[in-house]
């Protein structure tokens, strides 16, 4: 394929520059928000552990998420939002009639009427202090405030717009459609709750020092928007440095492009792409801007103005790899008492054949090919870290039974003191092996199994080599030995019917003593999955996707057998709401306690053991940072006006009619609300739900705004 590049494209992709010695290659690498910014991404340190081992250290790493949140609680910072959203409150109730988009902003106002502005920057002190952090009513106190919070910050660009650490996928953009992520007006407004710190210590970041290469570390769908924006700020200051885009949520943008050309109208100021592990790509770019050589010779690696058949993917040697360095972060900055480090032992799966998944850096198979590092020095690796933190997510697909028993005899033999978790497969020789008290004994707070269903039907389908029969046995080991087990699964697979996707919550509604969490969501086509490279053998009908979409993360399909077409975020509607409840616990998503293999989750198992919660989660919090308050308000009927949920329904049906986007959401936003002018009082609880209160019932003291609490108490925020 042909593609015009401008001239100066090219040239700016580094094909020949001048030498630089190599502690004169200042290199920047940036994790950008918006995500979790409870524990680091490990990406990282990986990278930087290579690049230090070839001599590359003249370096700095930027956590621009953490960076940006922590300061955007900040009390000055917060308090120009509360007055901006009393003056937006006070505009809107002048008004006769809301549009949809006013009702969104006229809800986040009024949630967050009367609070102070340090409510915010309390609240993440409290996820740092030891003591209010593993006191869980004070921990949920602290949460609900956080949460409030990011739905303030949107005031300063589209209400709504962020569903606590994400960008709502279902919202004002489409994150697949470059209509949207080209549009730097449309991209400027999604990401201007951050201008102060874009503005501000990033762009100082940037004129540091004289950066020879600037990089992107991309792994969730929230970062991407943000990314775009960071990297056209770094071109405009640095127009001369390499940049360069990689990541997780990079490779999908590259491995589900419609046009594999066009990634270029995507990663506008992008002079690399790294589709795949960046190790090798890192520090041969590096040495190619030393050397003053062409980037051509960097291995897997896309250069602006190439055509490629396919994304030249490396696949690292991990028994070969440095040691990444987790001293690159300041630890103190993420919002977890404890720190919590990411370290992967192996890469790929060694099992690799699910017929549903589709995941990270693969071409021809469901995820990347198994490579295990020697556990001498995996146990090397540790020791070391066990400087920074004790408890530790090994990042990994799946770990090979093999090497799980001798990983576990080695870290019993170290005593490193460690805690730690992993995502397993319920393999069947656990009991006769003994493998929960091996588990534990090395260390194991926790384990997380891809259960995917309870149909012994769905589970061969999708090939996953589990017998139904042989799971109870596995989770009764586990829990006999103290260790927590997190179900994940979903509903939805190809062929599925509708008792089976009811078993699927009742096998474990009916076992409540031998999991600690559960997670069930809905079965997603992606183009790489062998279902959709074989749909015949599901009796799939690969359906068109919209026409705006030009990364093609999901696809929609049709039952073959019932005619249904299936699109995705539509929701399951055949489980019984009192079998879906029953499978809730008392607990939150990602990232807080709940939250499957979240930091928080970890260090909750950690100190309270496979049940996660203390005897005590019932007790008062030791204080609050948002409480309930009396708020006037000019509208009626403020349960009818619009919300989040109706903008994800709204964005759902505008893809199944053809596509969904920021120019058509746009029309939506416009539109007449519901709101009908009647002056009256509200109850705002701590969540943010707001409760309209009964003629006369506005003081603190009165029954029955006390009764109303109670009968709302934390509902959903939204």
């Amino acid at each position: 394929m042909t593609v015009f590049i401008p001239a100066q494209q090219i040239s700016r992709a580094g094909q020949d520059r001048p030498a630089r010695p190599g502690a004169e290659v200042p290199y920047l690498l940036v994790n950008p928000p918006l995500t979790d910014p409870t524990a680091p991404y490990h990406s990282i340190p990986y990278l930087v552990g290579a690049t230090q081992d070839r001599g590359f250290t003249n370096l700095r790493c930027l956590d621009a998420n953490v960076e940006a949140l922590n300061l955007l609680a900040a009390p000055d910072q917060v308090g120009r939002l509360l007055t901006k959203a009393d003056e937006l409150k006070q505009r809107l109730e002048t008004q006769q009639t809301l549009s949809h988009g006013d009702e969104l902003a006229y809800r986040v106002a009024v949630s967050c009427a009367g609070l102070e502005p340090d409510f915010a920057q309390a609240a993440i002190w409290a996820l740092r202090d030891q003591t209010d952090f593993y006191h869980y009513p004070t921990y949920q106190e602290a949460t609900s405030a956080i949460k409030l919070w990011l739905r303030l910050i949107c005031l300063d660009g589209l209400p709504e717009s962020y569903d606590g650490f994400e960008v709502r996928v279902g919202g004002m953009a489409n994150l697949s459609s470059y209509e949207d992520l080209c549009d730097e007006r449309l991209i400027d407004a999604l990401t201007s709750p951050f201008d102060s710190y874009i503005d501000g210590p990033y762009t100082a970041s940037l004129r540091e020092r004289d950066w020879a290469v600037i990089g992107f570390s991309v792994n969730y769908i929230s970062q991407l928007p943000f990314a775009l924006r960071l990297a056209r700020v770094a071109r405009r200051i640095r127009p001369e440095a390499v940049i360069v885009f990689g990541g997780t949520d990079t490779c999908d943008a590259v491995r589900f492009a419609k046009d594999p050309a066009a990634v270029w109208s995507l990663f506008a100021d992008a002079d690399v792409i790294v589709p795949g592990e960046g190790e090798t790509a890192l520090c041969d770019l590096l040495t190619a801007v030393r050397d003053g050589t062409s980037l051509a010779a960097a291995r897997g690696v896309m250069l602006r103005g190439h055509s490629y058949g396919r994304p030249p993917i490396v696949y690292e040697n991990v028994a070969a790899l440095p040691a990444p360095d987790f001293t690159v972060w300041n630890w103190d900055d993420y919002w977890s008492p404890e720190s919590v480090i990411l370290y992967s032992p192996t890469r790929g799966c060694y099992w690799n054949k699910c017929t549903f998944c589709d995941y990270g850096l693969n071409t021809d198979r469901p995820t990347s090919p198994s490579r295990e590092r020697p556990v001498d020095v995996v146990v090397r690796d540790l020791a070391a870290i066990q400087q920074i933190g004790r408890t530790i997510y090994f990042a990994v697909d799946a770990m090979s039974p093999r090497y799980l028993r001798v990983l576990c005899d080695a870290l019993s033999e170290q005593d490193l003191g460690l805690r730690w978790s992993a995502e397993l497969r319920l393999e069947r020789t656990f009991p006769q092996r003994g493998m929960a008290a091996k588990l534990r004994q090395a260390g194991c707070i926790a384990v997380s199994f891809g259960y995917e269903s309870a149909s012994q039907r769905v589970l061969d389908l999708i090939d996953k080599g589990v017998r139904m029969s042989e799971v109870e046995p596995i989770l009764r080991d586990l829990a006999t030995a103290g260790v927590g087990a997190q179900m994940m699964g979903f509903t939805g697979f190809p062929t599925e019917q509708a008792d089976e996707a009811a078993l699927t919550y009742s096998y474990l509604t009916d076992r409540p003593g031998l999991w600690s969490l559960a997670a069930i969501g809905t079965f997603s086509l992606t183009p790489g999955s062998i279902v959709a490279r074989s749909p015949e053998r599901f009796g799939v009908e690969l359906l068109p996707p919209p026409p705006n979409e030009d990364i093609l993360r999901t696809l929609p399909w049709r039952d073959q057998a019932t005619n249904v077409d299936h699109w995705p975020g539509e929701a399951e509607d055949r489980i019984a709401p009192e079998l879906r409840a029953a499978l809730d616990r008392p607990v939150d998503g990602r990232p807080w306690v709940g939250g499957t293999d979240s930091a928080h989750t970890l260090l909750y198992f950690a100190r309270y053991g496979r049940d996660l919660l203390p005897a005590s989660a019932g007790d008062d919090p030791r204080r609050k940072f948002v409480g309930a308050r009396d708020c006037a308000v000019g509208f009626a009927e403020l349960d009818t006006f619009t919300t989040a949920g109706d903008m994800t329904t709204t964005f759902i049906a505008l893809r199944e009619r053809g596509g969904a986007g920021y120019r058509s959401m746009s029309e939506w936003y416009r539109a007449p609300g519901n709101a009908r002018p009647e002056p009256g009082h509200a109850l705002v609880l701590p969540s943010g739900a707001v409760v309209p209160l009964p003629s006369g019932v506005t003081s603190t003291s009165d029954g029955m705004r006390r009764f109303i609490a109670m009968a709302a108490a934390r509902p959903s925020a939204e």
